[in-house]
């Protein structure tokens, strides 16, 4: 497979090399993240939906997130825990910012491989006006634990160019 098949965005049935499709979405309700960045456009598609007001973020595994002994790579989940800054910032309602990394920590419990689905719970932990403290699991459709994450975020002192970016990502019609 070229280096084209595997990143062209507009040919999901191509991205990665899927073997007989992409997993099936545990939920209905999960919709594809419009994510703004080539980094997690060439990882994803990202899913998200909100249940009971809390953002969820979710990755089907495929053929690019996988190692040769078919486990899930420890960056793949590590960027999947990265976006627990979008789901924080849409919990505190702060729709039009992001929030930069400034530390990350990632404990791997159990694998994960190609056709599981992961979904990232995050919950946050305090928010002030610099910083952004979150934690999260990265769980498997079942329910089955694959990493704990903690992480800081520091916001972006600048809104975003779009209104209500954080919110459009979980909300469709907003």
């Amino acid at each position: 497979m070229s280096r084209n098949e595997i990143l062209e965005p507009s040919r999901p049935d191509r991205l990665g090399g899927v073997r007989g499709g992409e997993a099936a979405l545990p939920h209905a309700g999960y919709r594809i993240m419009p994510l703004p960045d080539a980094f997690t456009a060439a990882v994803g598609p990202y899913y998200a939906r909100v249940d009971a007001g809390r953002p969820l973020i979710g990755l089907p595994l495929r053929d690019i997130h996988v190692s040769v002994r078919g486990f899930c790579h420890g960056a793949v989940i590590t960027g999947l825990a990265d976006l627990q800054s979008l789901a924080a910032s849409y919990t505190v309602g702060m729709h039009d910012r992001f929030a930069a990394t400034m530390s990350l920590t990632v404990d791997f419990i159990a694998p994960a491989g190609h056709g599981d689905f992961l979904e990232l719970r995050t919950d946050l932990l305090r928010s002030s006006r610099q910083f952004l403290f979150t934690q999260a699991l990265v769980v498997k459709a079942d329910g089955a634990l694959v990493a704990r994450t903690s992480a800081v975020y520091k916001w972006d002192p600048a809104p975003h160019e779009t209104p209500d970016i954080v919110r459009r990502l979980f909300e469709p019609s907003a």
